[in-house]
């Protein structure tokens, strides 16, 4: 694995050099298309990244030389649908140490240090900062480690507004449906097409989603998100 910023990924990732490389164009998408409320950014990113090739990035939204996530959200209550697409769009992802509790962490000047605190583990898990974030990323590694299309099956955007979106990982016996609402004020009735035939439903809640003439109905909370899975 090699640490890249900037460029054509495909020139490291491929059968000569490296099996992957930090992907820092979807980072900074997945931080300012929520701060900007523009699903817009994060979509191109995604399709620029695809036109690369089927590689296997790095995914990550902070880490060693970047501010922590829950530092750089405007909104704190936007860390469930960053997370949700760490984890269900193209690549492999990680959690930086830490972050999964909701720690902060700001640049001083030229100081990276407050970036790379010691913790007491025992202590965060006792009162974690954010108290619901560490369940919350338990939660959607489950989903994935469920899901091989979550892992490796393709991509297809279903929907796409500044701020909500949908999409889907679909491979030939599975298939996961990922929508995201980064509106602070209201939840989003959004119908997205089903990408596939079956029977659906909330991946995280079990409730079945009953297809209409090809589309999926669902409300996605303000600054929340919706997983669907396929049943059959």
């Amino acid at each position: 694995m090699g640490e890249v910023i900037h460029g054509d990924y495909s020139r490291w990732v491929n059968g000569g050099t490296l099996h992957s490389v930090t992907n820092y164009a979807l980072h900074k998408a997945l931080y300012s298309g929520h701060n900007d409320h523009n699903y817009f950014e994060i979509a191109h990113t995604v399709k620029y990244l695809q036109n690369m090739g089927d590689l296997d990035l790095y995914n990550f939204v902070d880490n060693h030389d970047v501010e922590r996530i829950y530092t750089k959200l405007s909104n704190k209550a936007h860390f469930a649908p960053v997370h949700v697409l760490l984890y269900t769009l193209p690549g492999i992802p990680s959690i930086y140490y830490g972050s999964e509790f909701g720690i902060e962490g700001r640049k001083e000047g030229g100081n990276d240090d407050p970036l790379r605190p010691a913790l007491n583990l025992e202590e965060l898990e006792k009162n974690p900062p954010a108290e619901k974030l560490p369940a919350w990323i338990k939660t959607l590694s489950d989903v994935r480690k469920k899901h091989p299309a979550a892992r490796t099956g393709r991509y297809r955007e279903l929907m796409l507004t500044n701020r909500q979106y949908a999409f889907a990982r679909l491979d030939e016996t599975d298939a996961l449906i990922t929508a995201v609402n980064n509106d602070e004020n209201q939840s989003a009735g959004v119908w997205i097409p089903a990408p596939c035939d079956g029977t659906w439903k909330n991946a995280v809640t079990g409730e079945a989603i009953s297809p209409e003439n090809g589309k999926l109905f669902v409300e996605v909370p303000p600054c929340g998100c919706v997983l669907i899975e396929k049943e059959s």
